[in-house]
This record gives C-alpha cells, sequence and structure tokens, in this order.
C-alpha cells in the first residue's frame, strides 16, 4: 500500500538541534553538496509553536540538496547536551537520504569530518538496496541509501544528483506498533510492512550482539518516495535528555507536509498558526517524545 490517501503528503523538513550551526553548513555544504536556502534567528511564535520558547532568537540555517528538491535539512542553535549519545535514546534517529552511488559517495566523504558508522553494504543479502551510515556535527546520523532495483515497487525516489532528498525519516521507540498505530490511525499512512533483522550500526551503538535483530516497520506518505521508519529499541534506553525550552540534541524534530491541519486529530503544543510565509502550522509531542511539525499545504 503506497497510502494514495494519507493526510501526510510528503517529508518537508528535517530540524537537527545543533550546537554549533556554522558547523552544520560548512559540513553539508563542503561533502554533501547541500546548499544554503535561508539563515536568520527563530522567531517566538516559532518557538512557542515547537514548545521551545528558550530557541527565540536563536540563528538558524536551512539547507537543501543540489538537485533543488524542496525537501530540506534545518540546523537551530542548542546549548550543548554532554550526556547525549545519538542512537541510545527515543524519539527522531537518523535521516535517510537518497543517493545516486552510495559507493561514489564513500569515495566522496574519505577525508572528511563526517564519521562513518557504517560501510556501504546491503541490506540483506539479496537486497537491491546498499547504504552506508555517518554521523554528522550534531552528532545526528545519516543514511546514505542507493538502490539498483525496482525504485517505483520499492517506493524509492530517483536521485537526480549524487546526493538527493531526505526521503525517510527513522523514529525510534520502546513499542514499534503503539507507534504504527499512532501514526496509522492519526494520519493514515500507508503501511509497506515490517522487518525483523540486524541492523549493525544500532547494536554497536547499543553494545548489543552483531547478531541481535531488530523489528522495524515502514510507513509511507501519499507522494512516493516519503516514509517513516519505526525501529525498536529495548526497554533498557529512554528518553533523550534536552535542556528545558529548548529542542533537543541531534534530530530535534520533523516537518511534514499536509493537506489540511484541522483534520489530524492530535493535541498540538500550540493552536495551528501563519508560521511559514502564511501557511498555518502546528507542532505535537508524539509517543516516544518525538517532536513533530506539520505545515498546511493546500
Amino acid at each position: 500500500m503506497i497510502g494514495s490517501n494519507s493526510s501526510v503528503k510528503r517529508i518537508k523538513m528535517a530540524t537537527l538541534g545543533a550546537p554549533d550551526v556554522a558547523k552544520v553548513e560548512a559540513w553539508y555544504g563542503q561533502w554533501l553538496d547541500y546548499g544554503v536556502i535561508e539563515r536568520g534567528v527563530v522567531s517566538a511564535d516559532l518557538a512557542r509553536s515547537w514548545g521551545a520558547p528558550d530557541s527565540a532568537g536563536r540563528p538558524f540555517t536551512i539547507l537543501g540538496p543540489a538537485s533543488g528538491e524542496d525537501v530540506y535539512l534545518r540546523a537551530v542553535e542548542i546549548d550543548p547536551v554532554p550526556c547525549f549519545k545519538t542512537l541510545i535514546t527515543w524519539g527522531w534517529a537518523a535521516v535517510e537520504i537518497t543517493v545516486s552511488d552510495v559507493d561514489m559517495v564513500m569515495e566522496k566523504l574519505e577525508g572528511s569530518p563526517f564519521k562513518v558508522l557504517g560501510l556501504p553494504r546491503e541490506l540483506t543479502s539479496s537486497s537491491p538496496i546498499r547504504a552506508m551510515q555517518v554521523l554528522g556535527p550534531a552528532d545526528e546520523v545519516i543514511y546514505l541509501t542507493g538502490n539498483i532495483g525496482d525504485r517505483v515497487a520499492s517506493n524509492h525516489p530517483d536521485p537526480k544528483t549524487l546526493i538527493d532528498r531526505i526521503f525517510i525519516m527513522v523514529l525510534a521507540g520502546p513499542d514499534k506498533l503503539a507507534l504504527k498505530k499512532f501514526y496509522i490511525e492519526a494520519f493514515n499512512l500507508g503501511d509497506q510492512g515490517d522487518l525483523a533483522f540486524p541492523v549493525g550500526v544500532l547494536s554497536d551503538a547499543q553494545g548489543l550482539p552483531a547478531d541481535h535483530v531488530y523489528d522495524l516497520s515502514v510507513l509511507v506518505g501519499s507522494e512516493r518516495g516519503n516514509k517513516l521508519e519505526l525501529d525498536q529499541y529495548e526497554p533498557q534506553f529512554g528518553k533523550r535528555p534536552v535542556t528545558p525550552g529548548q529542542l533537543p540534541p541531534g534530530i530535534a524534530m520533523t516537518t511534514f507536509e499536509v493537506e489540511s491541519l484541522y483534520s489530524i486529530a492530535v493535541d498540538f503544543i500550540s493552536p495551528p498558526a501563519p508560521l511559514y510565509e502564511g501557511y498555518m502550522a502546528a507542532t505535537f509531542v508524539g509517543l516516544a517524545g518525538e517532536r513533530t511539525e506539520l505545515v498546511e499545504k493546500r
């Protein structure tokens, strides 16, 4: 099911909570070909909508891929959170970017400041999907994913450049089934199925055996090539540390584009408001503590 009736159309933006916004700009610009779309400071209204009032007045940058696709990465300044370690807390766990050739991306990143967490490899022994994982300047995990198979059948976008747009957001929590039920019921997302296999980058971070099997689900929006992956973590992992009044560290928030905010039954932090050039937007906090922003684009 491709989710043609989903109230979520597509991923619009991933937001990083970053101690150094300039570093995000520099790394993504030089090594991932993401250019600056906008710079500024967060307005009080936007910060209030996020439930992060102390973000008001802090610098942000918005970056976009060389392909020109209007799916963005935003970095918002936060104070450092020394106790934060990636991939061991609930919430938004990774951004996944489609690439045309993952091995060429690996060559491009040689000598870069990105830390390679996982070398290019197939998802499974028979999979046409080949991916690698790196750690970015805000301690965010980035999957760089190529696909030599049938992109329509797998609901993957066609990259126009070596490194193109975000097409999957990964959400981790203690109860994958509860997360799945919530996002399907709230947004009528399409269900692409459940998976179970070892994920080396996760077991390495979490100190689990290399053959530990993770339960995952994949949900899809109404526009092709827009997915939400749900990962179940073991019960010893918990909520992400966050400085009160600020956005969480790492991948702080995902923004989805929707047809109408008023048909969606979630508890928004603040009522919908015209926050993006007149477009209505609102944010809610989900079951795993994840901040999810919705922008109405009729």
